[in-house]
């Protein structure tokens, strides 16, 4: 079952909530909130919780009506347009995917992400993790949100008499995500690992999927990829051998063939891969 939102952040975040790294909210009593543009990552810091919703609004309206040119395929730059409503199948036919942004969605599919399709219905990109890993998802929302129609929401789950609070992205149904979901996908469920996966994975991509399968092991990264055969293991430990000259291994995990990189060969990439990491997930890579 759904639940708010804006309830669970205010309650979980202290109050706290990453909206932008482009935009932030400063809102003194009884005045308007003042917009200030910064690189950094700012924070919203609310006193009422139902400021949080009025706020974000105002956000969207101001992205709505601004005329400012924005660069095309470029990481560094907010690409916080999130359309809410209906489109019709001429404009969602005529979205197109960006090369960064395939690569974020590559490296989303190499770890927890999914693509949701039915048939003759278009494929949608899915990414569910623990709330705990909010930034991250967050993160990911405020770059793709040009392909969502609605925020990121919250789930509550009870596992073994515990309740547990989980977070989901959620993208449109885009006839463009057909190129992605093609390469991961020959059915409607089963997620493989094909040879044409090497013209798709690069830093971008090998950062999320670093961030979201990636666990510190022995001075060194092991990537869980207990859902690939172990010929499709194999075939990623080549192309990250072509690709970035990682000289990686296998290590098992109950029957399951995971990918084990060495400090010294994750030493090679880190300066590659670290502008895309959040700050909560820098500890994988950091010795």
């Amino acid at each position: 079952s759904a639940i708010s939102l804006f309830k669970i952040l205010s309650i979980a975040l202290n109050k706290n909530i990453y909206i932008n790294k482009n935009i932030s909210i400063f809102k003194v009593k009884n005045t308007p909130p003042k917009f200030l543009s910064n690189n950094k990552l700012i924070f919203i810091i609310l006193r009422q919780r139902t400021n949080i919703a009025m706020n974000i609004k105002k956000i969207l309206n101001i992205y709505k009506y601004s005329k400012e040119i924005i660069l095309w395929n470029h990481y560094n730059n907010s690409n916080f347009r999130l359309q809410k409503g209906i489109l019709t199948k001429k404009i969602r036919d005529n979205i197109i995917i960006t090369n960064y942004h395939k690569s974020i969605m590559v490296g989303l599919l190499l770890s927890d992400g999914y693509i949701q399709k039915r048939f003759s219905w278009n494929p949608r990109i899915s990414l569910h993790q623990s709330i705990k890993n909010f930034e991250y998802i967050w993160s990911v929302f405020n770059t793709l949100s040009v392909y969502c129609s609605y925020f990121p929401y919250t789930k509550k789950t009870i596992k073994r008499g515990k309740l547990f609070f989980s977070i989901e992205y959620q993208s449109r149904q885009l006839k463009s995500l057909n190129e992605i979901y093609n390469l991961f996908y020959k059915d409607l469920k089963i997620k493989i690992i094909t040879p044409e996966l090497f013209h798709y994975i690069d830093y971008i991509a090998l950062a999320h999927w670093i961030q979201g399968d990636g666990a510190r092991r022995n001075k060194g990264i092991i990537l869980c990829t207990d859902c690939f055969s172990i010929k499709e293991v194999v075939l990623l430990m080549n192309i990250l051998n072509i690709k970035f000259n990682i000289n990686s291994s296998i290590h098992y995990d109950n029957n399951k063939a995971r990918i084990y990189i060495n400090k010294n060969e994750l030493n090679k990439i880190i300066s590659n891969i670290k502008p895309f990491f959040v700050k909560r997930f820098l500890y994988k890579i950091t010795f």
